[in-house]
């Protein structure tokens, strides 16, 4: 009896030790909502996805990474690299607590489609490249405690019902200390649309500040910008919300 323990005990120890990704990650994959992986290889501490996908059906790219093994004791160490026909991603992530989570040296190109919300009208199409870099990002129960991060919309344009709405580039820049959000979103002059925002935000409430103020007359663009309030007699839209207990916009 002794000897049939000691060589399942093995068993089960190598097995987790050489788990197939194909075994382990779709048990993974079942609590990452909105995203599909596919073709897996490897093991689930160094694997590959031959074929990664939004729930809608967009192919992102094929994906590698590297899991620590000390997952099983509740602490989480990945490093994850996507490349394919969307763009690219790295960036490595750390959980040692349930309810924090740390991204680091996370750089990133990706087509605007693939990062539209859900929450956006599906007669919305982004267009363009999405680019950044969060050097650090620290999260508690999904609220950026400490965050540093740039990301610019390159060719930003927009599809709609109505038109195909051109944009020029649009860059967003975010900092968080204390648990107290401030970021700014400012196009570059090219594009159709002035877009000038800036964002306070604690677990508390949030304020915005800021306005949309179209460069040309057209009626795509006055619709697109209409969903965001009432459109002014000058054709702006103003930008001012705020909710709950919000932080000053200045920091």
């Amino acid at each position: 009896m002794g000897l049939l323990v000691l060589v399942l005990v093995l068993a089960t120890g190598l097995f987790y030790w050489f788990l197939p990704a194909s075994v382990a990650v779709p048990f993974v994959v079942q609590r990452a909502r909105g995203v599909v992986l596919d073709d897996l290889s490897g093991t689930v501490w160094n694997g590959r996805a031959g074929r990664v996908m939004t729930q809608e059906g967009l192919e992102l790219g094929a994906a590698t990474w590297t899991l620590g093994r000390d997952v099983i004791l509740g602490r989480t160490h990945l490093d994850i690299h996507l490349d394919g026909r969307a763009g690219r991603f790295d960036g490595h992530m750390d959980r040692t607590e349930a309810d924090r989570v740390q991204w680091r040296d996370v750089d990133f190109r990706l087509d605007a489609a693939a990062l539209a919300s859900p929450g956006l009208p599906r007669e919305l199409v982004p267009v363009g490249v999405v680019e950044g870099k969060v050097p650090q990002a620290d999260l508690q129960g999904n609220w950026p405690v400490t965050l540093d991060a740039d990301v610019a919309w390159r060719a930003a344009a927009v599809k709609t019902p109505e038109g195909h709405v051109t944009l020029g580039g649009i860059a967003f820049k975010a900092s968080s200390a204390g648990g107290v959000l401030h970021a700014t979103l400012k196009d570059d002059g090219e594009g159709s649309l002035a877009v000038d925002a800036r964002v306070a935000a604690s677990p508390l409430g949030w304020r915005m500040e800021g306005a949309l103020v179209p460069r040309i007359a057209d009626t795509a663009l006055t619709h697109l910008i209409a969903r965001f309030g009432p459109v002014r007699p000058d054709g702006s839209v103003s930008l001012a919300r705020k909710a709950g207990l919000a932080p000053a916009v200045s920091p």
